[in-house]
């Protein structure tokens, strides 16, 4: 068994090895795809989701740093007067790419030096924004606080760079959100999300949402809080404003027939009288979204702040997702962000991390099946369903792509080296 997922990782980085190649094949069916009426490039240099960076990250990972060096500095390039849109985006993207394929303290130093300038910026330009919505009242967005966007990814590339000042200024920013917030005269928590075009997902929304995935809601600064606590970097109220989240997140698991779950997001009218509507549906088996996220948070605040309660109930609901059929976890593709591979890569961290949980034999079987689904006809093995546009698309890329695929499946054979996924807070 390892032997073949050993070879589809050699396999998948002959064929991302080469960048020209690559965006040849990423590109065969134009430049830009029309989804929802945005268009959207497949290769998009300026992003770790579909540009080069992602494949600079998988090559620092197998330690192949020639070739992680011609992606990045691919990146580098592309993103010549671009600004910081979190870490994974823009000049972000960069930054998070280049720390990664640092192996030794020198590599790249002046480089990140520059660019630890620019998420310093952009970190205080989002608090800035938090310490706004605090004063007036009102709601934040997940795109302020999250971890694709917000202070979390900021802070954590922050707390990898060891800019432990103005991490304190985001830690800080987090501990603002225990501050409840009225929204049509009902008292919510401080990390209510105003509602914007991304969380108007129905008309039941109109107030805005709270919001479960790891990728944009509570547990993002809950990580953060927790991690940076561990590590000893710690401001006022971040014990009780880390316990607020973890309690809350406890409290807000549903129960079915297979035991506890989380939701995606919830509305005004739910939050407001828990009995009065139908209850809500499991998140899909996620990164982004869903238990096994939550419960590798829920085990950073446990460790951080002594509460091992908190991690008994993400192994609850975990396994409460494990015992549910296969067929009820919403996943349709193979890809990091919301596919096989994330979920694969979560079950292989929870079985290092909790060995006698069982999580190990549903790594096995994932790990398996990954390997029988790998198409050498496809140019990067795996192709990635956009369901909006109700495209197939060939994508090398970390959330959706290939890089992403590979990394995890690298991952079930040896813990990363590189930490790559601190970018995406499960460490």
């Amino acid at each position: 068994m390892t032997s073949d997922v050993a070879g589809i990782v050699a396999e998948l980085a002959d064929r991302l090895r080469d960048p020209e190649a690559v965006i040849a094949a990423t590109t065969a069916n134009g430049e830009v795809i029309d989804v929802a009426d945005l268009r959207c490039p497949p290769w998009d240099p300026s992003t770790l989701t579909r540009g080069p960076g992602a494949l600079a990250v998988l090559f620092s990972e197998l330690g192949e740093r020639e070739v992680a060096h011609d992606y990045l500095q691919r990146t580098v390039e592309a993103s010549r007067g671009s600004t910081v849109s979190g870490p994974l985006e823009g000049l972000g993207a960069l930054a998070t790419a280049t720390r990664l394929a640092a192996h030794e303290p020198g590599d790249y130093a002046g480089m990140l030096e520059r660019l630890d300038g620019r998420m310093i910026e952009h970190a205080r330009w989002l608090v800035s924004v938090q310490a706004a919505t605090r004063q007036a009242g009102v709601p934040t967005c997940s795109g302020v606080v999250d971890v694709v966007s917000g202070l979390s990814g900021v802070g954590r590339y922050l707390l990898a760079r060891e800019r432990y000042d103005v991490l304190r200024e985001v830690l800080t920013s987090l501990v603002s959100l225990r501050e409840p917030v009225v929204v049509n005269g009902i008292q919510v928590p401080g990390w209510w999300f105003d509602a914007t075009e991304k969380t108007m997902v129905g008309p039941e929304f109109a107030q805005g949402q709270v919001n479960f995935g790891l990728a944009h809601g509570t547990p993002g600064p809950l990580a953060l809080l927790s991690l940076a606590w561990t590590a000893g970097v710690r401001v006022d109220g971040q014990a009780e404003a880390a316990a607020a989240m973890a309690d809350w997140l406890v409290e807000w698991r549903e129960k079915d027939a297979w035991g506890h779950y989380w939701t995606a997001y919830l509305p005004l009218g739910y939050y407001a009288d828990r009995d009065a509507g139908v209850t809500p549906q499991p998140a899909r088996a996620s990164w982004c979204y869903g238990a096994p996220a939550i419960a590798r948070t829920l085990d950073f605040a446990a460790t951080a702040f002594n509460r091992p309660d908190w991690s008994a109930a993400g192994l609850d609901a975990f396994q409460s997702l494990l015992s549910r059929p296969r067929a009820q976890w919403g996943i349709t593709d193979d890809a990091l962000c919301h596919g096989w591979a994330g979920m694969l890569y979560l079950c292989t961290l929870f079985d290092r991390t909790h060995p006698d949980e069982g999580f190990g034999p549903v790594a096995d079987e994932i790990a398996a099946d990954l390997v029988e689904r790998f198409d050498p006809a496809a140019p990067f093995g795996y192709r990635y369903h956009q369901p909006i546009a109700n495209l197939t698309l060939d994508l090398p890329g970390l959330m959706e792509g290939a890089a992403g695929i590979a990394l995890a499946l690298a991952a079930y054979l040896n813990p990363p080296r590189t930490a790559w996924d601190s970018a995406l807070l499960l460490s």
